[in-house]
């Protein structure tokens, strides 16, 4: 018995020093409170074309409804275009058909970090060419400034002189 329990410590210590490292070697912007910086904005999608397997992108600024489609060549009936990213701690799993094209709402207002995959039965092009359009709001979109203290008195202290008595 006494041999399980120490198999069973050692390989939760193992696990624990893994997590540990993960954690340790994280992006900043995976931590809670660091906001994502603004590199594009939603209408900078509208009619760019790249070549490459997945185009990814990071800062994208984009309102609640906003919406950016992601077209790829050659794609077939039946391929898919699917959506990774994330908002901060939020995790973005989207996928629709590549024919005509698959068409990414935002849900909430936020700075989006997005990669488009393309989704094949078959052998996945080396050479895929994208095409981006997009319908956006016209007003911006700027990540939440961290919160500062609004008072430099400690709880439970207050504020003033002392009191007569």
């Amino acid at each position: 018995m006494r041999a399980r329990t120490t198999k069973l410590s050692a390989i939760g210590a193992a696990i624990g020093l893994v997590l540990a490292a993960t954690v340790a070697v994280a992006p900043a912007s995976a931590a809670p409170g660091v906001k994502t910086a603004i590199t594009s904005s939603c209408s900078a999608f509208n009619g760019r074309t790249v070549t490459g397997t997945s185009p990814s992108y990071s800062g994208i600024a984009m309102r609640t409804g906003d919406v950016i489609t992601a077209t790829v060549s050659p794609a077939r009936e039946g391929d898919y275009i699917r959506v990774l990213g994330s908002n901060g701690l939020d995790m973005i799993i989207a996928e629709g058909s590549a024919v005509p094209g698959y068409a990414w709402s935002a849900p909430a207002d936020a700075v989006y970090n997005l990669t488009w995959v393309y989704r094949t039965a078959g052998t996945v092009p080396t050479q895929l060419t994208w095409s981006f359009t997009s319908s956006c709001s016209t007003t911006s979109v700027t990540p939440n400034p961290d919160p500062s203290p609004s008072s430099p008195t400690k709880p439970g202290k207050g504020k003033g002189g002392k009191g007569k008595g």
